[in-house]
């Protein structure tokens, strides 16, 4: 009689007596095949079906284990300040199976984000805004805090940082070396037991409570190290005015410290009035009270004032406007009242009343920026400014400069 073989290989997993087992897949085709064969070979055709099970299949055809804890968020993402034509990676971490990601602008989809990262790389001031995502699977889901992504512009003072060097002169600087990226506008002033403050304008990407903020450093080793950057914290400001800036750090004759800075009228947060100088004190350097009312307000919009208490008087100096305009210079005996007195001159120089004042070998002595480089000019006991001299091959802007120790000079600019 003839015979048709049809033999197929299906492997089979150990068993055990009373285990019920599930026919796979491959078995119910043999199967099928088996009875299609039988009714197109005829009565006379005989079928050798030789299956071979080599076990008990626990995946072809087992039930999937049901999802039934939905997710947990682990690690949310983190608001961040993203310069236009710059990337910044998101992302979110959490326990659970079979999960599904949607990140979201605005409560709104972001189509194609839907990986547990998400990058961004925004051409434009409008593609910040509030992102979240959106963690789910077949038990649930769960939303992380919606965190800010705020776009800044491509170029701005946030892509310089501030360097330092160390002398034994204070007219020889060199081997410049980073001190805090993303800052600028320096001011540098010596505390008794070898203390040293620092202040500047703030720009850190991670931290949008400190950005664009006046933080604060200090060392208590002449220099050599200094603790992580603080927002300064000034209590008592008033809303009409807009949040401190260009600071400039002094020490009073009590030992206290006295902030001044650049600020000017707000009106709901629209600028209002020209800049002028205000203040604040403080005893740690880190909070500080407001001091009312306005130091010196010039006709013209200023920024970035430079003061210091030297011969029992205080003095102020800022840049008028371009370079050969030259600057203001104002005098008080309480750090309060100013009083202008005749400007400086820096009529056909390159030269930039930009900078900060320190006192050298008792002498007040002002250090500003040009293109050419920085350079220095003393107050003479004539009352009237000496001709600026430039410092040799050292480049920046907003130079500040101060005896750290005997002998051990630090200078801070902004590169």
């Amino acid at each position: 009689m003839p015979t048709t073989h049809l033999q197929s290989a299906i492997r089979r997993p150990a068993c055990g007596p009373g285990d019920i087992v599930t026919m796979p897949r491959a078995l119910r085709r043999v199967v099928a095949i088996r009875r299609l064969l039988t009714g197109r070979a005829g009565a006379g055709t005989a079928l050798l079906l030789g299956l071979t099970l080599s076990g008990c299949s626990a995946t072809a055809d087992a039930p999937s284990t049901p999802v039934t804890t939905p997710p947990v968020i682990t690690a949310a993402p983190a608001a961040r300040i993203v310069p236009i034509n710059s990337s910044w990676t998101f992302s979110v971490a959490a326990t659970g199976a079979s999960l599904r990601y949607q990140w979201r602008r605005n409560g709104q989809p972001i189509a194609g984000a839907t990986t547990a990262q998400y990058t961004v790389r925004p051409t434009a001031m409008t593609d910040g805004g509030p992102l979240d995502v959106v963690v789910s699977n077949a038990a649930g889901a769960v939303t992380t805090p919606a965190v800010e992504l705020r776009v800044v512009t491509e170029n701005g003072p946030w892509r310089t940082g501030l360097r330092i060097a160390t002398s034994t002169s204070p007219t020889a600087f060199s081997g410049f070396a980073s001190w805090v990226p993303q800052a600028g506008v320096a001011s540098l002033a010596a505390l008794p037991g070898g203390r040293v403050i620092g202040v500047f304008q703030w720009f850190p990407f991670d931290d949008l409570a400190s950005f664009d903020r006046v933080a604060v450093v200090f060392s208590s080793d002449s220099g050599r190290t200094w603790s992580a950057p603080r927002r300064i914290v000034v209590q008592g400001f008033p809303d009409t005015l807009q949040r401190p800036f260009d600071p400039t750090i002094t020490v009073t004759a009590d030992g206290r410290l006295r902030l001044y800075y650049t600020s000017s009228r707000s009106d709901g947060g629209r600028i209002s009035g020209v800049n002028g100088f205000y203040s604040a004190i403080s005893t740690d350097g880190v909070t500080y009270t407001f001091e009312p009312g306005a130091r010196f307000v010039a006709t013209r919009s200023t920024v970035d004032c430079a003061a210091i208490h030297w011969n029992n008087q205080w003095h102020l100096v800022s840049p008028i406007g371009a370079p050969d305009e030259g600057g203001y210079h104002a005098i008080s005996t309480d750090g309060l009242t100013f009083s202008r007195l005749p400007d400086i001159s820096t009529r056909g120089t390159p030269f930039n009343v930009l900078g900060n004042l320190a006192i050298v070998n008792g002498a007040m002595r002002f250090y500003g920026s040009s293109p050419q480089g920085i350079w220095y000019a003393d107050y003479a006991a004539s009352g009237s400014w000496n001709a600026p001299t430039l410092l040799n091959g050292v480049m920046g802007g907003d130079p500040a400069v101060v005896e750290a120790a005997p002998g051990r000079w630090l200078m801070v600019v902004t590169q």
